[in-house]
């Protein structure tokens, strides 16, 4: 065996010391003592010095498991074990299938060497070997490794803190006991599908108990997605929480939000906001829109839905915005759908979208037996959206129904006692439902 004498170079030897990789663990897997101290003595000169060596293919994978190597240098031939054979059971070890392994040939056959990359080789060294060849090889591929861990490293932490700021942002929805509490106390069933694009979202809708009887619900939809649309739903949040005085007051409430995003946020980015108080004593609503889908209103059993158009600029984007307070009749037997831009475009598996009239006839089919999430379900459904499909937008659905509490049984579709047992069943008190995005 041979190595060939001249200088690794001072170039190498330079990088061997960045980055803490003369510090990387390096096993040496070669049957032949003497290849093993020569290629020792080159990766010491380099300031190597956390070497252990292995005399076989099968003690080279019983140290492979107790050293944890950061890098394998090892002989293609082996007596007990081939060096393929090697690669191949330590590339199914889940711990050590992303080292680097370098393999040692004296032999050069293409078909051999894709074999030898196939079983996960990821680099090769001709023997004799070539200390500055040895060094440059070694330093890359440490290089690689470490730069794959920090990156891994580096995912874990922000997939860890995307998961806590989801949560973070699920916090802000309206807990199932606010929910239940104030909707039995409003005589009415609420249910909701929110469902952000990636794992933060953009939108945001809660619930503002005002007064007996009177609640505020919102909805608003940030540019973007992301941490970015989903910190300013933290900020939205905060500032509708401080203006508790205009809650009764739709145009008020979002005048004063403008005014106050068009100073917070940066160019180019707003929201679209809608908001409701519903008064179930007087049997009306208010709202007001700033950009925001129409809110979609069915004002009987027998009603035919229809939009509440609202008009009014985004908020965030011109200060010294005046909107406008709207209001419609809301008596018993009515029911209330907001939804974000998400749910009308959609585009299903034609490229199809519902829009708003394919939602005015999936409510207008939509019977009053039906719970608030069976409702929401049907409107999904229509429009494409699965639990499975990946969504290109955040979307949110909010189903505000004053039809079941006060249902009677003429009022149901005809059937006998056991078709109509179900319907007299869904008069129970909201419920949540986390894995399919409700809140019930």
């Amino acid at each position: 065996m041979n190595i060939q004498a001249h200088s690794a170079g001072t170039a190498a030897g330079d990088r061997s010391g960045d980055d803490g990789i003369c510090d990387a663990r390096i096993l040496i897997a070669d049957d032949d003592p003497l290849c093993r101290q020569l290629v020792e003595s080159v990766l010491r000169r380099r300031n190597f010095v956390n070497l252990e060596f292995a005399e076989g293919g099968v003690s080279a994978l019983e140290q492979s498991r107790s050293f944890n190597p950061d890098l394998l240098l090892l002989d293609m031939q082996m007596p007990d074990m081939s060096g393929l054979d090697v690669c191949r059971h330590v590339r199914s070890d889940p711990n050590l299938a992303d080292i680097p392994i370098l393999v040692q040939t004296a032999t050069f056959d293409r078909k051999k060497m894709g074999e030898l990359f196939a079983g996960g080789a990821s680099d090769f060294l001709s023997k004799p070997v070539n200390p500055s060849e040895l060094i440059a090889r070694v330093v890359v591929h440490l290089e690689r490794w470490n730069s794959l861990r920090e990156l891994r490293s580096y995912r874990e932490r922000i997939s860890r803190e995307l998961e806590a700021a989801r949560r973070m942002q699920f916090d802000l929805l309206p807990s199932s006991a606010s929910l239940s509490e104030h909707a039995e106390k409003a005589g009415m069933r609420i249910a909701s599908y929110n469902r952000p694009s990636s794992e933060l979202g953009g939108d945001l809708w809660g619930m503002l108990p005002i007064d007996d009887g009177v609640l505020g619900f919102f909805l608003a939809d940030f540019t973007g997605h992301g941490v970015n649309a989903a910190l300013n739903t933290f900020r939205l949040h905060a500032l509708i929480h401080e203006y508790k005085n205009l809650h009764h007051a739709p145009a008020a409430l979002l005048s004063m939000l403008n005014e106050r995003l068009v100073h917070l946020l940066p160019p180019g980015q707003f929201a679209t906001f809608l908001y409701v108080v519903i008064d179930h004593r007087r049997g009306e609503l208010r709202f007001a829109s700033a950009g925001a889908p129409p809110a979609i209103l069915v004002q009987s059993q027998s009603g035919r839905p229809r939009l509440c158009e609202g008009t009014g600029l985004p908020l965030g984007i011109e200060p010294g915005v005046k909107y406008q307070t709207h209001k419609r009749k809301f008596p018993q037997g009515s029911l209330l759908l907001l939804f974000s831009d998400g749910l009308p475009e959609y585009p299903d598996a034609l490229g199809e979208r519902i829009g708003e009239d394919g939602l005015l006839n999936v409510l207008n089919a939509c019977h009053g037996g039906l719970a608030p999430h069976e409702v929401i379900d049907r409107l999904c459904a229509a429009a494409g959206i699965t639990g499975q499909a990946a969504l290109p937008d955040d979307t949110t659905v909010i189903c505000l129904d004053r039809r079941i509490p006060e249902l009677d049984d003429q009022s149901l579709p005809a059937a006998d006692a056991k078709t109509q047992a179900p319907y007299r069943a869904r008069r129970s008190a909201p419920r949540m439902d986390i894995k399919h995005g409700y809140r019930c």
